[in-house]
């Protein structure tokens, strides 16, 4: 059990998905609680809040949409009717199942088991390039030099004047926070994760050859973390 302060210490990639294999697998109160880590009612005032911002900040008509990370797919149930189409991709297979199983009558959208850093631009269902990317609480669990790739990926998938959408958990502290093989009461599981400053998200980002990043706190009133802080980043 390990909380690591300021340390550029590596998490398993392995555990990560073994977390979200199982989370896909307990008997939660909705399918928001596999990736929210709320109950049913707070993961769905959560989702809801969520798309109200996004809604708000970026114009998806005739876009193409590009979640890396999707998860349970829960972007595709707000972005289904408002986009061109939409492609989710996430490396866990149980999280692809439930995603499409959920939305398998949605027109336009997709979703693949593929890894974030090994993007097969050959094998995707929708062919690039992408107008839209979606970060939702991922890059938290992907080590440094594995960013790197990730950027790269996105400039190679997407047009020129891409905008880029991040909603992730940052560090309040000088320093980023690591948990590694932390045991968490709370989600009843060793749990890997890494908090990084807001500088250090802005570094990443830089490597996306963008010319701005917005980034504003999210949730202030509802976090009782004292390390951490929700933070959102729109990036074009």
């Amino acid at each position: 059990m390990s909380r690591l302060y300021g340390d550029n210490e590596d998490i398993s990639p392995d555990k990560v998905k073994d977390f979200f294999n199982d989370r896909a697998n307990r008997d939660l109160e909705s399918d928001l609680s596999i990736v929210l880590f709320q109950d049913k009612e707070n993961s769905a005032q959560r989702h809801e809040e969520e798309k109200k911002l996004f809604y708000n900040k970026i114009d998806t008509s005739g876009k193409k949409v590009l979640e890396i990370g999707c998860g349970i797919g829960r972007w595709a149930e707000a972005l289904h009717d408002k986009c061109e189409s939409y492609l989710g991709l996430d490396f866990s297979e149980e999280l692809i199942a439930i995603a499409k199983k959920t939305y398998e009558g949605y027109d336009d959208c997709y979703f693949q088991e593929m890894s974030a850093t090994d993007i097969k631009v050959e094998e995707l269902l929708i062919e690039p390039p992408f107008d839209i990317v979606i970060f939702s609480g991922f890059l938290m669990y992907i080590n440094d030099d594995d960013l790197k790739i990730i950027m790269n990926e996105v400039n190679s998938v997407c047009t020129d004047n891409k905008i880029v959408f991040a909603m992730e958990p940052t560090s309040c502290m000088e320093t980023r926070l690591t948990l590694k093989d932390f045991y968490s009461e709370g989600l009843e599981a060793d749990y890997n994760a890494i908090y990084r400053t807001e500088q250090e998200y802005r570094d990443i980002f830089s490597d996306l050859n963008c010319n701005e990043i917005f980034a504003e706190d999210l949730f202030q009133d509802l976090s009782d973390h004292t390390e951490t802080k929700y933070m959102y980043y729109v990036i074009e």
